[in-house]
């Protein structure tokens, strides 16, 4: 299974989740979720920002669960390599990280709402320090099926959102260029 997703920031949430609303949409949950981002030098350009291909690493902590994940960084390809692990304890993946050379660069929190339609996820999302934006994910099969599922992707944001501008960035990223400019 392969995730196709397109993400967009938004100028009026409450306007986006009317537009789901009518369109069919469940609100499957709401959640926090309190992200510490890190990098590894191997994967950073000279911006600090996480290179097309490379490895980005977070521990992600929502309703007292917490877990690590590596994630390979894909921002036009629309799907990349996810690897996953629950946290007994947050302390230990911390170590872990530092024994593979990754370092804390910053946290993200947000607020999350998922909805499901017709084989979509949905999700709102409130970042703080970033704003609000709206990812819809599609799952693909093979790599035959990609192209297709992110047209379909755009398609939904057109009918939910059409004043919102896509982008092609991850959260991680947004957050850096802040960082940097400062």
């Amino acid at each position: 299974m392969i995730e196709v997703e397109i993400r967009a920031k938004i100028n009026h949430k409450s306007q986006v989740q009317d537009k789901l609303k009518q369109a069919g949409a469940t609100l499957v949950k709401s959640i926090n979720q309190a992200d510490r981002i890190f990098g590894h030098e191997m994967f950073l350009d000279e911006k600090k920002m996480i290179v097309e291909g490379g490895l980005s690493a977070r521990i992600r902590q929502v309703d007292g669960k917490a877990w690590l994940e590596f994630k390979e960084i894909s921002r036009n390809k629309g799907a990349g390599i996810e690897i996953k692990a629950d946290l007994d304890n947050i302390e230990e993946g911390l170590r872990f990280f530092e024994k593979l050379g990754f370092e804390e660069a910053f946290a993200l929190n947000k607020q999350r709402e998922v909805y499901s339609l017709n084989g979509f996820e949905i999700c709102l999302d409130e970042v703080e320090k970033l704003g609000n934006f709206i990812e819809i994910e599609k799952s693909a099969l093979s790599q035959d099926e990609i192209e297709a599922a992110k047209q379909e992707c755009l398609e939904l944001l057109e009918k939910v959102s059409p004043e919102s501008e896509i982008i092609n960035k991850k959260y991680g990223d947004l957050m850096q260029e802040i960082l940097n400019k400062k």
